[in-house]
């Protein structure tokens, strides 16, 4: 093939790729193509392409998923960095990558798709660590519909789901590799061994397989106790409701107090607003009325509220408990910096003695990230609220994470917007109602969800497999700078010419 046309054919083969991974997620929901998303690109990158222009695979798949998954996801507002996502991650792809297909070929492809697995979760941990980023784009978000597959992240986290999705992609696009090197050799100086690329694709659906057996044993089993959950979608944003900021609370107030009686008639001992609803204090501006509402109703109130400072903002949650107090108050550990949010009273999880359990708050953002549900649930939270305020395009994607947060925490998830993306997960995983409406509605939701007992292992440990991977990488490239390919087993080394 002419160099010109592998180019192009490489450079197709990884655009297929980034719509299949942009196929795989919310809102298409063809989850079953995360399995094999990857192979295209990878295919591209070791055999079609030119090696000097090997890189333009995964920089071409990757950036064609930014811009399939996050292309006009941002508002107006942003920072630029964000609105250049894409690009930017295209650009540091292809400077990361440029060497990898020369160093495969140098060390051997004994531990190909492992190593590839391990070094994927590993620059996962580490984005996940930036303020700005959190967990958008992990593979396995992909699977949130899906809780018979996804029951082991309870142990193995997020992390543990994604090293096994690239793990499986690559052994597969191993034995695509091994089958072109038996047919045509010609450009190629190492070879993948054919039975070697068996036996990773035989070890690879064995491990899901596996994974899939202890999903099962993992699943719910009845018994546990339940408690019925309302999380309120007003259906407007406190802007659209009053001109000043007396007005909208008054109109916030009167709308939300209707559907918490709403939900206290349908049985809710737990009531979550959006995030923001008010802009003063609750238990200052509105504590006579909202102790009220929450003695009336018999049900604890979970109220978020937002005030404006000269040092920063108070983005706040309180809890108002059926006897009318305030208490377990919550300041936003992740404000959206991107979008210029600020939080001072950050850093603090306290939880919340119910009758039927502890409860603890997060708000929006703080979700996206693995170590904010993880605290409540180390502190003995069996239900998580999520008071949030989300716009239309992020809508179907932000609502997965409220999965995986709860098979993290074994946590019930309760996630309350305005009109977009409101939701209850138990668990288990399981989605008991939601209301996932980019182009808004009003909505009250109300289910009632099982409380699971016993703390997760990826709560107790941590994201313990992006930290192994990320340990594992540092001393693959440790031997690799020693230049002692002593794992080259799987390669088969053509004859000098």
């Amino acid at each position: 093939m002419r160099r010109e046309r592998r180019l192009v054919f490489g450079c197709a083969l990884a655009a297929l790729s980034g719509l299949l991974l942009t196929l795989s997620f919310a809102p298409f929901d063809a989850w079953w193509l995360v399995w094999v998303a990857l192979v295209p690109m990878v295919v591209a990158q070791h055999r079609v392409l030119p090696s000097r222009w090997s890189a333009l695979a995964p920089a071409v798949g990757v950036g064609g998923f930014m811009v399939g998954s996050f292309g006009g996801f941002f508002p107006p507002w942003a920072s630029w960095y964000m609105r250049w996502l894409p690009l930017l991650v295209a650009a540091g792809v292809f400077g990361s990558t440029r060497r990898e297909r020369a160093r495969l070929e140098r060390s051997g492809h004994a531990w190909w798709p492992l190593a590839a697995g391990a070094s994927w979760v590993a620059i996962d941990l580490v984005r996940s660590l930036v303020p700005v980023l959190g967990t958008w784009g992990f593979f396995g978000y992909a699977l949130y519909r899906q809780p018979w597959l996804i029951q082991p992240v309870r142990w193995v986290g997020l992390f543990g789901l994604d090293l096994l999705i690239v793990v499986v992609n690559y052994a597969l696009a191993m034995a695509v590799v091994a089958g072109l090197d038996r047919r045509d050799a010609s450009g190629v100086s190492v070879l993948v061994s054919p039975r070697h690329a068996a036996l990773w694709c035989g070890g690879a659906l064995a491990a899901l397989a596996a994974w899939c057996a202890c999903g099962a044993a993992l699943g719910p089993r009845g018994g546990d106790p339940t408690v019925r959950v309302a999380v309120l979608q007003p259906g407007v944003h406190p802007r659209d409701v009053g001109a000043t900021p007396d007005a909208r609370d008054r109109g916030m107030l009167d709308r939300l107090a209707a559907q918490t009686r709403e939900a206290a008639l349908r049985g809710a001992r737990l009531v979550v607003w959006p995030e923001g609803a008010l802009a003063a204090d609750p238990a200052i501006a509105y504590a006579p009325e909202l102790g009220e509402l929450a003695r009336e109703s018999a049900a604890s109130l979970v109220v978020g509220y937002h005030i404006r400072t000269p040092a920063g903002s108070r983005n706040e949650v309180v809890t108002v408990d059926p006897n009318g107090a305030f208490v377990g108050r919550y300041g936003k550990d992740h404000p959206v910096l991107f979008l210029g949010a600020t939080s001072i009273s950050r850093g603090a999880y306290p939880t919340v003695d119910e009758a039927f359990g502890r409860i603890g708050s997060i708000i929006c953002y703080d979700m996206d990230f693995t170590d904010s549900a993880r605290q409540l649930a180390r502190a003995g939270a069996k239900v998580i609220a999520v008071p949030s305020a989300d716009w239309p395009a992020i809508a179907a994607k932000h609502f997965t994470h409220a999965v995986m947060r709860a098979l993290e925490t074994g946590a019930v998830v309760a996630k309350s917007e305005y009109s977009v993306d409101s939701g209850i997960v138990d668990g288990y995983g399981r989605i008991a109602a939601s209301a996932v409406t980019p182009r808004g509605s009003a909505a009250v939701l109300v289910a009632d969800v099982p409380l699971r007992t016993g703390e997760p292992l990826a709560a107790r440990f941590g994201d313990w497999v992006g930290w192994l991977c990320a340990a594992g990488s540092i001393a693959r490239a440790l031997v690799g700078a020693s230049r002692r390919p002593w794992f080259a087993v799987a390669a088969t080394k053509l004859p000098s010419r």
